[in-house]
């Protein structure tokens, strides 16, 4: 007969309560199951673990050796149950997610400790990649999850899109801090700071100024949103940047204001469309997804609306 896990978790209980009846009553066994299993264990390593006599029942010396082990494997079985019950509710595991500038420096830290916090077993890895090299990533499987920059020029993929409406930024000294919108005209003569040429908020800046009929200059750019926020606040100029990046208060004397006609920045949460998430992934990505969403319905009336 091969060994069973129950006869180990019969001997733990024996030994631990002392006699037959109470480990019967701690297993939900009856008495007769409970010295079956021993003998049986008895059997299986080839000698006696009690002493039996009438009237008395007693660990030998070799059932206090062989206790420590006992203990230890069913603790093992229990950490085995409660990981596999956490996994099965989504509460452990690792998750490999890939952000391109923005969100990696603006949503994404705040959300990724709240999602700590609440689930304290799942690793979270971010890699910063620009949009083309994470979507490479995530169909080849090397990352679960990523935000790239709309729309997705990649087969493979599922995206679910959000745009986030866009800000002025400037120093508090300002003189357009004046202003309740900036428009196109408002640009003219500023040292304005861009992200890169071929960027989506770039591209349609541009096009908008010029369609307007006022010509803008970049002077700089920084690549990424939270690195022009940085020049702009260090005196380098003004800046067109999304709203995530624009509106967060880091006590910088950064203000922002509304620009019209509006430009978004549009941004895709990206997985691999043959691939199922872990369920630690799939949470993730459904809270990332909430935070995106309501994150955006908020700032709309928000910019729309009110002098910031």
């Amino acid at each position: 007969m091969n060994l069973k896990l129950r006869h180990i978790e019969v001997f733990h209980a024996v030994m631990e309560e002392g006699s037959v009846t109470k480990a019967a009553y701690r297993l939900n066994l009856s008495q007769p199951a409970v010295s079956i299993a021993l003998t049986s264990l008895e059997e299986h390593i080839g000698y006696s673990l009690f002493h039996r006599a009438k009237g008395h029942f007693s660990p030998r010396p070799e059932a206090f050796k062989l206790a420590a082990d006992a203990e230890m494997s069913v603790m093992a079985v229990e950490r085995f149950e409660n990981r596999a019950a956490l996994i099965g509710k989504g509460g452990e595991g690792y998750i490999r997610v890939g952000s391109f500038g923005g969100p990696a420096f603006s949503v994404l830290p705040g959300y990724m400790s709240q999602f700590a916090e609440g689930n304290p077993l799942v690793g979270v890895d971010l890699q910063v990649r620009s949009s083309s090299q994470i979507a490479h990533l995530v169909r080849n499987g090397q990352l679960d999850l990523g935000l790239i920059e709309a729309p997705v020029a990649a087969g493979g993929i599922k995206a679910e899109e959000f745009e986030s409406p866009c800000v002025c930024i400037m120093r508090q000294d300002a003189a357009l801090t004046c202003k309740s919108i900036i428009e196109p005209r408002d640009l003219v003569g500023q040292r304005l700071i861009g992200i890169e040429s071929a960027n989506q908020v770039e591209r349609t800046l541009v096009k908008v100024c010029a369609q307007a009929g006022s010509e803008v200059q970049i002077s700089m750019r920084g690549y990424f949103f939270a690195v022009v926020r940085r020049m702009v606040a260090q005196g380098g100029g003004i800046a067109i940047v999304d709203a995530f990046n624009g509106l967060e208060d880091l006590g910088d004397g950064i203000v922002a204001r509304p620009f019209s006609p509006q430009v978004f920045h549009r941004l895709a949460l990206i997985t691999n469309a043959d691939a199922s998430l872990s369920l630690p992934a799939q949470c993730f990505a459904k809270g990332l997804a909430d935070v995106l969403a309501h994150g955006c319905e908020r700032m709309l009336p928000a910019i729309s609306k009110s002098k910031l």
